[in-house]
């Protein structure tokens, strides 16, 4: 009987040593395939479209305010994920309708839309074009609530005879006024007739 008494304790510390040493190799498995799909962003969309509780094939979107049309979305695919409520949208095209009756059209290849504040997020080949302007970056947000475009990565913008880059950029819509921030930089072409 006595005997048996004294195993019981190391029986206890072999249990949870197992128990602690399964706990750290769980916990760094966690850890090193989050860091894996986070190097990766495509392994990461992959695995959330998997997880994502409704998918759709050509998403077309329409949003207004007091009876007004301010943009409308379309996409070739869109992915519902309930617990960040965003929309994983694929091959974006957004117009924006601007009081004048002008539009301002962006593309991207991935982005985001907030479902609970109608914000985009949109990454890698952006380009917006605007009358005779295409302006390119690869990350833009849109704020709906402030009805602004804004880059806080390099942009370019083309026009017919110049080319102008910043660090940054903010296009307002509501005052169809753009501001640029950062190492500005403007080239001037001259069209030359012989």
């Amino acid at each position: 009987m006595m005997t048996r008494f004294r195993n019981r304790p190391g029986r206890i510390k072999l249990f949870l040593f197992v128990v602690i040493g399964v706990t750290i190799g769980v916990l760094a498995a966690i850890f090193i395939g989050y860091r894996m799909l986070r190097s990766d962003p495509q392994k990461l969309i992959s695995t959330i479209q998997h997880k994502a509780s409704l998918s759709i094939g050509k998403v077309h979107q329409v949003s207004t305010r007091d009876g007004i049309k301010e943009w409308s979305l379309d996409a070739t695919s869109a992915h519902v994920v309930d617990e960040t409520r965003k929309l994983m949208l694929e091959d974006i095209t957004v117009v924006y309708f601007l009081k004048d009756g002008q539009e301002v059209q962006l593309k991207a290849e991935k982005g985001y839309l907030k479902t609970d504040s109608s914000d985009i997020e949109v990454e890698r080949n952006v380009v917006v074009t605007f009358q005779d302007y295409r302006l390119e970056s690869d990350i833009l947000q849109y704020n709906h609530g402030r009805r602004l475009l804004a880059s806080k990565k390099p942009v370019k913008l083309f026009g017919t005879s110049s080319t102008l880059t910043a660090d940054a950029m903010f296009f307002d819509l509501d005052r169809n006024t753009i501001t640029f921030q950062g190492n500005i930089e403007v080239i001037f072409r001259e069209d030359i007739i012989m």
